[in-house]
């Protein structure tokens, strides 16, 4: 349980300071950094189906409201997706450090 809220609090941590320094990027003009850095939003968006009409004119990866879900829809993923390599890890050094025979 102990590693679960760990991993769960590096998780978070990781995604809104990616989050946040993706922002700044994007505000001093450095797209692909902040696309890097906030890759999940990024990766949502591109998985929008363009095909699918929501208005006449108007295709759903062209809407500003799937664009805003996407891009706020991006920080839980990042938490989920941080967080579970988070856990892995820890699990892992526990194991190592479980393993090792007293010195």
């Amino acid at each position: 349980m102990k590693a679960l809220l760990q991993a769960l609090a590096i998780g978070t941590c990781v995604t809104l300071a990616l989050f946040g320094l993706g922002y700044l990027a994007a505000e001093r003009g450095e797209q692909a950094l902040s696309y890097a850095l906030y890759w999940q939003a990024y990766a949502l968006y591109m998985m929008l189906p363009c095909s699918v009409v929501l208005t006449p004119g108007e295709f759903l990866c062209e809407s500003m409201t799937a664009a805003t879900v996407t891009f706020y829809a991006g920080i839980p993923v990042g938490i989920v997706l941080y967080s579970a390599a988070a856990y892995l890890i820890l699990r892992v050094r526990q194991r190592r450090l479980a393993a090792q025979p007293p010195a």
